[in-house]
């Protein structure tokens, strides 16, 4: 009698395992499109069977086990932040390249264009009131275009840093949400499931704006690091991120306050940091370099009014030296681009079309010449050829970024779907395992009503005492 009793409790007992499994399989079912859910299986335990020793054996839970690959997923973080970086570098180039004509029909390389035109006019006629006025009034269509294009760029750089601002704020949140599931880990004894699941959604958010290393506790927290080593998450404490602007660029400042920027490489603050203090930082300039844009207009002034000022307005006896075309904040070189004009005291009977060694049109024909003429602060490239190679240098930075997000998307992609085959919720399989655990627990159901009828029968045997 006492093993048919074990062998009831033990058929329930295993009724009970089947429907955890059944639990656990309707779990994975109904989270199968959840972001960072991986599949979970109830652990099935043999129990010894020894009919001598009163063992009767079944089945028994021993735990959740999921197929997460940490190896894997933190594969997918890394070609995703990578894809990040691209992204915000080809957003950045491409938002760049827009202020740029190529073909040279408008914009500074057409302005600059225009007034060679009119030098040339110029010389042939120096005298003409009417060739001089074009010459002004070229040079300053030159002027406004350089400027209009710094001003551009300048935008640009604060909308970029609007955007370094905005991205370390999700940094911010989304850091908030890992610290909140370190603190729950902390009063529980397994992990949850579906808590899980939320921590890796936020740890692919995560890997989307910024590079970062995740380091798991004994405890079961999970330690953050921004990829130079500064701690984003550690337990239940959190450290923030903040944005600064300063001479030499956009900053990603630590919570004491400390400048960690170099240890943000890729994600889209990556991203938008190499195009704001790389890329724009090479044309408007810093507190290291004075820029490309801001040389082109120094240079283009410089050689313009060096000829001028060599020469005369005249071949006559005293006539008067030449006066600078173009005027400049020369106090601070980052400006140069920024604040060129046509030189508010001149005027067009001021131009010296006359060189120092008395040629009616010398100076007029060695500025018509500038388009070909090596200019040694432009390292020897003449103001035409180091234009283009600004506007061409943009052209590809913006090409590079856009092959490279390209590509990185299929990358990822292909990370992803590896994650997906070993992790991911096949409904299939799922399909499977529920037929599985169903006819396990008919069969067992089954044996536990023999059982129970052989036991009323037993009992029926015995004859009670009279």
């Amino acid at each position: 009698m006492s093993n048919l009793l074990a062998m009831l409790a033990t058929s329930g007992n295993a009724l009970d395992v089947y429907q955890q499994a059944l639990s656990v399989v309707q779990n994975n079912v109904n989270n199968a499109s959840t972001p960072g859910y991986a599949r979970q299986s109830l652990n099935l335990e043999a129990q010894p069977l020894d009919v001598a020793d009163g063992l009767a054996g079944g089945v028994a839970a021993a735990g959740l086990d999921n197929s997460r690959d940490q190896y894997a997923e933190e594969q997918v973080q890394r070609q995703t932040q990578a894809l990040g970086q691209y992204t915000a570098q080809a957003n950045a180039t491409g938002t760049i390249q827009s202020f740029f004509d190529a073909s040279g029909s408008s914009g500074v390389s057409a302005a600059l264009s225009s007034l060679l035109q009119a030098f040339s006019a110029w010389s042939v006629t120096p005298n003409d009131a009417t060739a001089q006025q074009s010459v002004l009034d070229s040079a300053g269509n030159v002027a406004a275009s350089i400027n209009g294009l710094a001003s551009s760029l300048s935008q640009t750089s604060q909308q970029l840093d609007t955007s370094i601002a905005s991205t370390a704020s999700q940094i911010n949140s989304i850091a908030a949400q890992i610290q909140s599931y370190n603190v729950q880990r902390l009063t529980e004894t397994t992990p949850d499931p579906g808590q899980d699941a939320q921590l890796h959604s936020a740890l692919d958010s995560l890997s989307q704006l910024t590079n970062f290393s995740t380091v798991t506790q004994a405890d079961g927290t999970v330690t953050v690091l921004l990829g130079g080593g500064s701690p984003l998450v550690i337990g239940s404490q959190q450290s923030a991120l903040s944005t600064a602007s300063s001479p030499a660029g956009a900053q990603v400042l630590d919570s004491q306050g400390n400048d960690i920027t170099s240890q943000v490489t890729s994600g889209q603050l990556g991203g938008m940091l190499d195009g704001r203090n790389r890329v724009l930082g090479s044309m408007l300039g810093n507190a290291q370099q004075t820029g490309t844009l801001n040389q082109f207009a120094t240079a283009i002034a410089g050689a313009v009014n060096q000829i001028l000022e060599s020469g005369t307005v005249s071949t006559a006896t005293g006539a008067s030296a030449g006066t600078a075309l173009f005027a400049f904040a020369s106090s601070t070189p980052t400006d140069a681009a920024a604040t060129l004009e046509v030189n508010p005291a001149i005027t067009a009977s001021q131009l010296a079309p006359v060189d120092s060694a008395g040629n009616s049109n010398g100076n007029a024909n060695r500025l018509a010449a500038l388009e070909n003429t090596p200019l040694t602060q432009l390292g020897g490239m003449s103001l035409t050829q180091y234009f283009g190679q600004v506007t061409s240098a943009i052209g590809t930075e913006n090409q590079n970024a856009t092959d490279n997000e390209q590509s990185q998307q299929q990358i990822v992609a292909q990370a992803t779907t590896l994650v997906n085959q070993v992790s991911g919720v096949s409904l299939d399989q799922e399909a499977t395992n529920i037929l599985q655990f169903q006819r396990a627990y008919q069969a067992t159901a089954q044996v536990l009503t023999v059982i129970n009828t052989l036991a009323d029968s037993l009992i029926n045997m015995i004859t009670p005492l009279t």
